[in-house]
């Protein structure tokens, strides 16, 4: 069972229906956090190791360089210094040319470390068709703008993926057994203390996709 809402229109809805479908009723998944639906059309599934995050065909989109942060999300608050790591199931490349509106064929799924909208970082196991590549991604944003990162390859595999916060410094590391891990990039941390940490999944194509999580583990 989906564990989200479809609003629907209905002069005879119940009222319970109608509270549980309304922006204000929070989604919470045990573990992982409170759900961020900004187009409200994601559904979560839970799942015997963790979650499932399924995106539609459509515009879902993780950067303020294009104007689009409506990506959805699962996430929970941290503050200061704090370590957080996630499997990311392995999922397909986007066929080519099956961009959505003149985008690239494109999807990722990984970590969000979240200020606002014009400031957070993104580490995901991310699919091109136009590369014809699944790769690990770094992108930091900073006043709306995007201010650094970097790519990685890896196998078309599962993965697992870390953020560490270390004062003003941001760790991406990756591992694919869970227990030895490589650091791939550090990169300068100016956000505030009191951030979001989650997981989340982009989908700009013409075709849904699923993105699963498990052994999501947050040490703060």
């Amino acid at each position: 069972m989906h564990i989200y809402c479809r609003t629907k229109s209905s002069l005879v809805m119940p009222l319970l229906l109608a509270f549980f479908c309304s922006p204000l009723a929070a989604q919470e998944f045990p573990g992982w956090g409170e759900l961020v639906d900004p187009v409200g059309d994601c559904p979560v599934d839970p799942l015997p190791d963790g979650i499932q995050l399924t995106i539609p065909a459509g515009i879902h989109q993780l950067n303020p360089t294009m104007d689009t942060v409506n990506a959805p999300r699962v996430w929970q608050s941290v503050e200061a210094d704090f370590l957080y790591e996630v499997r990311v199931k392995d999922f397909p490349r986007p066929e080519a040319d099956s961009g959505a509106n003149g985008n690239r064929s494109y999807v990722a799924a990984g970590i969000v470390i979240w200020h606002d909208e014009n400031n957070f970082l993104r580490w995901t196991r991310s699919a091109s068709a136009e590369k014809n590549a699944v790769y690990l991604s770094c992108e930091q944003f900073e006043n709306g703008k995007h201010v650094g990162g970097g790519y990685f390859r890896m196998k078309d595999e599962p993965i697992w993926i870390r953020v560490e916060r270390r004062g003003n410094t941001l760790r991406m590391s990756a591992s694919d057994d869970g227990k030895k891990w490589q650091q791939a990039i550090e990169r300068d941390c100016t956000f505030p203390t009191a951030l979001k940490a989650g997981v989340f999944g982009l989908n700009v194509t013409e075709k849904e996709f699923q993105f699963r999580f498990s052994d999501g583990y947050l040490l703060k």
